[in-house]
């Protein structure tokens, strides 16, 4: 299996895990605060967000260009985080949009080429579109995994 095919193949494994666990959860689950402030909708949107501004920069990478425009620094999270959560719609459209922004996201790393993937030789680092899948995907779902599992424990089910 190619580095580009496992590292999509690992996206989609955690991204459907991730969805399992919330796809069946009722419209008034997602107003719920559980998450300090936010809700399931707004951690949505953080991690929609985070797809939206990765999709632009593996579509910005696939036109040979640098992942983030001069000017852009993703290095304060915290204030993407809030940035990303703010316009988060109520109920189940939290997950369409959530669906959507996957979507896009893993269609742009679809797009790059085999060659943006895999472990650089010379530096022992992940490629750029392994990185881009890693840390605001991949490892973002594992991130937020246990915060549901609690949730999910703990919620009143009335």
């Amino acid at each position: 299996m190619s580095d580009k095919v496992e590292s999509l193949a690992t996206l989609e494994s955690k991204y459907q895990e991730f969805r399992a666990k919330i796809a069946a959860l009722p419209t008034d689950a997602y107003d719920e605060v559980w998450l300090g402030e936010w809700n399931l909708a707004h951690l949505l949107a953080h991690m929609s967000g985070w797809f939206g501004a990765m999709t632009t920069g593996l579509k910005r990478v696939a036109n040979g260009e640098r992942p983030t425009p001069e000017g852009v620094d993703y290095s304060d999270e915290d204030a993407w985080n809030a940035k990303f959560a703010a316009p988060a719609v109520a109920g189940r459209a939290a997950l369409t949009s959530f669906d959507d922004a996957y979507s896009s996201y893993r269609s742009a790393a679809q797009a790059l080429p085999e060659d943006k993937f895999g472990t650089d030789s010379q530096t022992g680092k992940l490629r750029i579109g392994g990185r881009l899948l890693d840390g605001p995907g991949i490892h973002h779902f594992d991130e937020h995994r246990p915060q549901i599992d609690e949730w999910l424990s703990t919620r009143h089910r009335g």
